[in-house]
C-alpha cells in the first residue's frame, strides 16, 4: 500500500459525503494502491451520514483532539504515505505523494538551518492537506494529541524542523 488518505469525520461534518466522493474520484486511478480511512468519534452518526465499507474504511475512537483521532486513524493504515485531509482535494497533492510513496526513500536527517524566519511566516497559512512519509510520523510520535484544531500545523512545523520532506496542500 502507497498512500493512505486519512479524514476526520468530525472536522469535514456535512461535507463529508463530498470529501469521500472526491477522494474516491481522485484514488480511483491508484486501485489497490490507495486506501482512504475516516476517524469517527461518533461524529459520522450524529451527522446521520452512511460511509459505504468500499468506500472508506472507519475507524472508530472515542471523543477527544484532532491530534489524538488522527493518531488513531494513522495506527490502523498500511499506507508508506500518510495524508491528512482537512478540505477538498488537489489531483496534483496525491500525484505527489504516489511519487513520493514509490520511491520509498527512508528519512534523512539534515543539517539544521540557520534561518528560522521562513518557518514562522509557513506556520500562518493554513494546511488544506498534509503528506508526510509513515516513518517520519512515527520518529516524531504523530500529532500531539493535546492538540485540537492546530494539530496538523503543529506537526508540519515539526517535520520542518527536522528538515523532512512533507507533501502540502495549502488553502
Amino acid at each position: 500500500m502507497y498512500i493512505s488518505l486519512i479524514i476526520d469525520a468530525r472536522s469535514a461534518g456535512k461535507g463529508l459525503p463530498r470529501l469521500l466522493a472526491q477522494a474516491r474520484r481522485l484514488t480511483s486511478p491508484y486501485a489497490g494502491h490507495c486506501e482512504i480511512l475516516v476517524a469517527d468519534d461518533d461524529a459520522v452518526a450524529l451527522l446521520d451520514i452512511d460511509i459505504p465499507s468500499h468506500l472508506a474504511r472507519v475507524v472508530g475512537c472515542l471523543p477527544a483532539p484532532l491530534g489524538r483521532r488522527l493518531n488513531m486513524a494513522a495506527s490502523h493504515s498500511h499506507g508508506r504515505m500518510l495524508g491528512f485531509c482537512q478540505g477538498s482535494l488537489d489531483n496534483a497533492w496525491i500525484e505527489r505523494m504516489l511519487v513520493a510513496a514509490k520511491q520509498g526513500t527512508s528519512p534523512v536527517v539534515r543539517p539544521p538551518r540557520t534561518c528560522m524566519l521562513s518557518w514562522a511566516r509557513w506556520q500562518r497559512r493554513d494546511t488544506r492537506g498534509l503528506g508526510v512519509e509513515r516513518t517520519w510520523f512515527d520518529r516524531l510520535g504523530g500529532f500531539d494529541p493535546a492538540l485540537d484544531q492546530r494539530a496538523i500545523e503543529d506537526l508540519a512545523v515539526r517535520l520542518k524542523a527536522c528538515r523532512a520532506d512533507i507533501i502540502t496542500q495549502r488553502a
